[in-house]
């Protein structure tokens, strides 16, 4: 949302400000800092700063926050922080640490512009970022380095010798910084004005901080040594130079080196392995983190290599490792050359593994290293709750509940580890995941408005955004931006962000109306300039494929639904004469009456290619499309594909089968769903993850095991057994019905909805089954239990005693 920020904010009188200015942005780190005099500390001391692309925040030399959240420069978002609690009468100094990758990548689009906007007006003393600032390019990050993957921004490469991070930790303010590129010159490039393009507004980031915590590692899972690489001293890949030194060889438990988790961080001590030798000891984090390393090294003579790899997971007693090129080219490794004595440092960019792997080499005497990690995510609560007397169902929720936190940051991401990419399928996914864990709605509030800001010429959304990737236009996932805007309203009851976003929306549905997205027949298309996505399937991807066109009319429905709720009775009759005259065009031309099932599509001489999915079948139940085919498309399709029987034609993703889950459970097969959960998902609990198909492939190919648009169970198993299902906007209506499963003794839940929180339960005793039920004020629930009509009009409660 470009929102103008008030006419006397603060931020105004601000400029931005960069060293360098816009010249040499590749991978630049830049250093701010601003000393202050406080006769006395105000009760609130509201602090607004952003940087374009990142920064980091420390106050009289604590670390605050990072930010902002990921955003388009017109009108980039900005972050306000109650400094009061870290600073003090007297002298105070603002330290910041800001980075510009000086590229695009997919999180972020580079405008050929980097910059740093602060301000704070407390009482008498006004500080507003300007050239009177200190500041200067980091003198001990290389530039020349590789990139962690394909997706994000560049390894960190430092040489402690060149910066002690005094300038962030003392009192006395640094000395012979310079900003300018030249000797006496340059000040021009060194700061704009506020407003001056690309930056022509900033607005609030519309969620909170991310939420920033201290994670220790565990212990010490492996070790291996052995002789440096090539040129090591030289790599600009540290990542893919140390898989090539490893791959083959053997490594041990570690149980010989002499390592400590303390309060501080996990103290590990490395040994001498002699010049142009390495010593690699890799340690385990208590769960999956997303975050930095903090490293303190002591007893350096000066001039020793430590190196940083990140792995997703332990295999085999030994770190995941991706061969070079595999895994979107994945090389998630960091380096820093120690300064004599002690180094310590602060890694800047948060990335996601389960195991690191420090590397040292040229180490000639013992070298004692503390490690920590300041882990980042989403602030949810988690207040949604689900268990039951299964212990296999309760670690699939619980991992399920984990790789969510890990996928949410400052937006939904597919995957902490090598993307950290807004993919809006996903996403979509990530929304109903949070709503039954946590009740937040506000991740998916700015995600469809971000998704929004980035668009192609014939309207479309990009599959993820902000992004440099043109290759990644799904139109498909278009629909989807447009059915999270619905999922928005369902789960809050509010319809303004429909209207705010109407004209964007009509901007999206002007493309499929291009002879490229439509065919002469009124049925969409497949568009070969763009990525059909669809799903990891094998699905039909010909001239007219079925699973598009029934994807556009489930969009459609949600248009003529969200008009009617916004009383655009106009615009409700228009979608539901486009929903009807396409449901007409399917049923002709796209479904197989003798075979009583939709079909794959239509070729390019508009053949039918009579191939049948689970996934158009699955959309044939959600549309109520062809009503009397149901039963034979659930028995020939659905439920062969969930009992693991044999199943012709394409069968859907770990992903998409979210929505098979929905259509059965709703039928009354939510048994069939819960034992294909448990075979599919219980591999998954090693890890503590949900991984990104039903199977990993040890590292060798490019999955992961970080995904969460996997993550569902977190709410089919809420659905399902604990029987609680959503039937209104707002949660106005529940369903409530659930499943006995024979060996469940017992469940529980919470859900955190817009009205309140819904509590329901069962319990096998020796009478049948105690079902409980609680809804609060505003809430309609009612269902069959045990043959039995039950109703509850919040705020109320049931209890009641059926057979078992």
């Amino acid at each position: 949302m470009n929102a103008t920020i008030a006419k006397d904010h603060p931020l105004r009188k601000a400029v931005w400000i960069w060293p360098q200015g816009y010249m040499y942005l590749y991978n630049h780190y830049a250093h701010f800092r601003k000393d202050f005099d406080l006769a006395v500390v105000p009760a609130k001391a509201p602090l607004f700063i952003t940087a374009d692309k990142a920064y980091k925040l420390y106050v009289n030399g604590t670390y605050i926050c990072r930010g902002p959240a990921r955003g388009y420069q017109s009108h980039w978002p900005f972050d306000e922080i109650d400094a009061a609690p870290y600073l003090k009468t007297g002298h105070n100094w603002i330290a910041v640490e800001a980075y510009n990758p000086g590229i695009s990548t997919f999180q972020y689009l580079h405008q050929t512009s980097a910059g740093m906007l602060c301000a704070a007006e407390w009482g008498d003393v006004k500080l507003y970022s300007n050239q009177q600032w200190l500041m200067r390019r980091s003198p001990a990050h290389k530039r020349e380095t590789a990139r962690y993957s394909l997706q994000i921004d560049f390894q960190e490469h430092v040489d402690a010798r060149e910066d002690d991070r005094s300038w962030i930790t003392s009192a006395t303010p640094p000395t012979g910084w310079r900003a300018e590129i030249f000797p006496d010159g340059g000040q021009q490039f060194l700061s704009a004005p506020f407003g001056r393009p690309p930056y022509t507004s900033v607005e609030e980031r519309g969620i909170p901080l991310m939420r920033e915590t201290v994670m220790i590692p565990d212990r010490i899972g492996a070790h291996i040594s052995g002789t440096c690489g090539e040129r090591y001293r030289e790599w600009k890949n540290v990542s893919w130079g140390f898989v090539r030194e490893v791959l083959g060889a053997s490594w041990d438990n570690g149980s010989g080196v002499t390592g400590k988790k303390t309060d501080e961080g996990f103290t590990v001590t490395m040994e001498s392995a002699g010049e142009g030798k390495f010593n690699a000891v890799s340690l385990i984090m208590p769960k999956y983190a997303v975050g930095n390393v903090i490293l303190t090294a002591q007893n350096a003579r000066g001039g020793e290599i430590i190196d940083l790899q990140f792995h997703e997971c332990m295999v085999n007693e030994r770190p995941a490792i991706h061969e070079p090129g595999r895994g979107c080219v994945a090389a998630m490794a960091n380096r820093i050359v120690l300064r004599e004595g002690t180094t310590a440092h602060e890694f800047y960019h948060h990335l996601g593994f389960t195991v690191v792997t420090i590397i040292g080499r040229d180490i000639t005497s013992p070298v004692t290293l503390t490690v920590a990690v300041r882990n980042v995510g989403y602030p949810f609560t988690m207040r949604g709750v689900f268990e039951c007397s299964d212990a296999a169902l309760n670690s699939i929720h619980a991992i399920s509940r984990h790789t969510q936190q890990i996928c949410a940051l400052d937006s939904y991401v597919d995957t902490p580890w090598r993307e950290q990419a807004q993919w809006w399928g996903d996403a979509r996914v990530q929304a109903k995941n949070t709503f039954f864990i946590d009740g937040d709605a506000r991740l998916l509030r700015r995600g469809i408005r971000s998704i929004a800001g980035q668009r192609t010429d014939d309207g479309l959304t990009y599959g993820h955004a902000p992004t440099s990737a043109h290759n990644c236009i799904l139109p498909d996932f278009a629909l989807t931006w447009i059915l999270t805007i619905w999922d928005y309203y369902y789960q809050t009851g509010d319809i303004s962000l429909f209207t705010e976003q109407y004209s964007r929306i009509k901007e999206v549905l002007g493309y499929f109306d291009i002879p490229e997205a439509r065919h002469e027949t009124g049925l969409l298309r497949y568009d070969r300039r763009l990525w059909l996505f669809e799903d990891w399937s094998t699905l039909y991807k010909g001239e007219i494929p079925t699973f598009l066109n029934l994807w556009y009319i489930v969009a459609m429905r949600s248009l003529a639904d969200m008009s009617a709720a916004a009383k655009m009775s106009d615009e409700a009759k228009h979608y539901a004469r486009i929903v009807q005259t396409h449901e007409q065009l399917a049923v002709e031309n796209l479904f197989d009456a003798s075979q009583q099932l939709f079909i794959g599509g239509l070729d390019d001489n508009l053949a039918q290619v009579k191939e049948s999915s689970v996934h158009d079948q699955t959309l044939a139940l959600m549309l109520g499309i062809c009503p009397k085919a149901h039963e034979t498309m659930l028995q020939k399709k659905i439920l062969p594909f969930l009992r693991d029987e044999k199943t012709e034609g394409p069968v859907p993703s770990a992903f998409w089968v979210t929505y098979v889950f929905e259509e059965a459970g709703k039928r009354g097969y939510g048994a069939d769903v819960i034992e294909f959960i448990r075979r599919k998902w219980s591999p998954m609990i090693q890890t503590g993850t949900t991984w990104e198909g039903y199977d990993w492939s040890d590292g060798k190919g490019g999955g992961t095991v970080s995904h969460a648009w996997t993550a569902h169970p977190s709410f089919h198993f809420v659905n399902i057994l604990a029987g609680v299902s959503q039937t209104a906007a707002a949660w106005e209506k529940v369903h409530f019905a659930p499943t006995f499963i024979p060996g469940i003794q017992q469940v529980k839940t919470l859900i955190p909805t817009p009205k309140g929180d819904i509590t329901a339960s069962w319990e096998r005793n020796t009478g049948g089954i105690t079902v409980r039920l609680a809804v609060p004020a505003g809430v309609n629930a009612e269902g069959m239990i045990g043959g039995r009509a039950v109703h509850v009009t919040g705020p109320d409660s049931l209890e009641l005693m059926v057979n078992a």
